[in-house]
Order: structure tokens, then C-alpha cells, then sequence
């Protein structure tokens, strides 16, 4: 068993195609194929279902996949303690989608600037979607906005403060309202993130704890679609705050008094304690600090 083997093999999982596996990595699909076989006859397993002209993993393949991982991780780690510090590699993020839009693109400006070769990948998800990516090792490090997190495996660090605000168009009835209190919710639409979304239990046990009941949850699944759905007079949404700034400055949304309630949501950074932090991850960790 290579190296070279378990790299192929990874690349492979991840694109889920032969041919692909090869472009990323530079082979002809033959040699990814014959590479794999190879594999495959030393294990004395298969560890891929080839269905039509696709490939999924088997269950043998998904555990081999993630000892293979760890082994070029270690890889990794023992080059990385010798080597000159040369910060390259991949960083796998994933990241709330307020904060990937009003956050991380003033740490990626700087970071790109110090360590062009690094490469980054960024996926948005709800919160627990990240808590699973990260026990997968499919990400290295998440941020997210949410409350107190309770995650024992997790190392957790806060950056800052995320206030909600409670906006609606300037055309709703509640825009009159110098004040409003949690009872002005009751029959009204309220507008809202998917599950899993990590301040929308917050929102929700609010209501509950003043026994109020909207008239109506309407769910979307992006920050834009809250924020046009709310603008268009369609209900109330309470959303980051610096999410709807523009919007505020331009008029489009109106931000209520909601004093009776707060929320304590925060931008936090979070990865597995286990994790072996490259160089170019530890990097990352300390210009996250200037999040702003």
C-alpha cells in the first residue's frame, strides 16, 4: 500500500468519479482506475459500487476512508514538523451564511495576502450540519452563530458578539409602533432560517416562553430570500443585525424597539479537539481574531 494509493483513493471518495479524481491530481482516469483495483486486491475488499457510470463507497470503503485520511493527515503533520514553514495544503471551512457573506471575505483578503499558496475551501451550512462535517473530519474548522455551544470533543473559541434585530418593511402595520413586545408577534407571518440554523431555537423558545403563537412560520433557506420576503411587507423577521444594515441605511427595512427580550447569539469558531491544526490552520485561528 502507497502513498500514493491512499491519495488517489481519498480524491476518488471525495469526487465520486474516476475521471475527475484523475484531473484533480494530475493521472489519466486508467491510472485511477488500476490504482484502485490494485487497492482494492491488496484489501481484499471493494471499495467502491460501480452503479452505471457512477461510483458510490462501499461500507468497507467509507471505514477505510477515514483511517486513509488520517494516515496522509499524519503525513502531513510529520513533513510539517521538519519542513520550512511554507504554509500550503487546504483549509476546509465551513461556515454560517451571514457570517461567510459580513465576515470571513476582511480575514480572507488578509489571509490570501500572507499565504497565497494555501488553498481554501468554503461551504455555508446550518449549524448542525457543521457539527457533523466536523466529527466526519470533512471540514477543519466552522464558524457559527448560535449560543452557548456544549460540545464536549469541541475546542470552542468566541469571537464577537452577533446582536439580532427584529426588522420589518416599512409598510407593515407593526412599523408604527415605536415599541413592540413579544404579544405583537401573535398572528403575524414570522419569517425564518431552515432548522438547524443555530439563533432560530432562540427566536422560537422566546415565543414559547411568553406563550405566543405567530400566525404563520414561513422558512427559507438563505439570508437574501428573509430579507427580500421581508422587505416585500410578507412578516417579521429577526435576523443578524449586520446582516440588514444596508437595508436599514437605505430604508428598505425598519429595526423595532424589542427590549423585553434578548438573544444571546455570538460568532464562534469551533473545531474538534482531536484535530491536528496544520500551520496554515493555526494561521487561519489567529487572523479570525480581527473578525469585525
Amino acid at each position: 500500500m502507497e502513498l500514493r494509493q491512499l491519495q488517489i483513493f481519498c480524491s476518488a471518495a471525495e469526487t465520486l468519479n474516476f475521471t475527475k479524481a484523475g484531473l484533480k491530481l494530475g493521472y489519466a482516469q486508467s491510472n485511477i482506475t488500476g490504482q484502485i483495483r490494485q487497492l482494492e486486491e491488496e484489501l481484499q475488499v471493494k471499495l467502491f459500487e460501480r452503479l452505471g457510470r457512477g461510483i458510490q463507497l462501499t461500507s468497507e470503503g467509507k471505514k477505510f476512508l477515514v483511517n486513509a485520511k488520517h494516515i496522509l493527515e499524519l503525513c502531513d503533520k510529520a513533513k510539517a514538523e521538519i519542513a520550512p514553514q511554507v504554509f500550503r495544503g487546504i483549509i476546509n471551512i465551513g461556515t454560517a451564511e451571514t457570517i461567510c457573506i459580513y465576515r470571513l471575505p476582511q480575514i480572507l483578503i488578509e489571509y490570501r495576502k500572507l499565504y497565497p499558496l494555501v488553498e481554501i475551501r468554503v461551504q455555508t451550512e446550518a449549524c448542525d450540519n457543521l457539527f457533523t462535517l466536523l466529527k466526519s473530519n470533512d471540514i477543519d474548522i466552522a464558524l457559527v452563530l448560535t449560543d452557548t455551544i456544549t460540545a464536549p470533543e469541541m475546542t470552542v473559541r468566541t469571537l464577537q458578539d452577533e446582536p439580532l434585530a427584529v426588522v420589518v418593511s416599512p409598510l407593515h402595520p407593526l412599523a408604527e409602533k415605536k415599541k413592540i413586545t413579544p404579544g405583537d408577534f401573535a398572528g403575524e407571518c414570522l419569517i425564518v432560517t431552515l432548522p438547524g440554523c443555530g439563533y432560530r431555537p432562540l427566536i422560537l423558545a422566546m415565543l414559547r416562553e411568553h406563550n405566543v403563537i405567530p400566525g404563520s412560520l414561513m422558512e427559507l433557506s438563505s439570508i437574501g430570500a428573509i430579507k427580500q420576503c421581508t422587505m416585500c411587507g410578507l412578516g417579521i423577521a429577526v435576523i443578524p443585525e449586520v446582516a440588514v444594515r444596508d437595508e436599514l441605511e437605505r430604508g428598505k427595512l425598519l429595526k423595532l424597539d424589542f427590549s423585553e427580550a434578548s438573544f444571546d447569539v455570538k460568532a464562534q469558531l469551533i473545531y474538534h479537539q482531536e484535530k491536528w491544526l496544520t500551520p496554515a490552520m493555526q494561521a487561519f485561528l489567529e487572523l479570525c481574531k480581527m473578525m469585525r
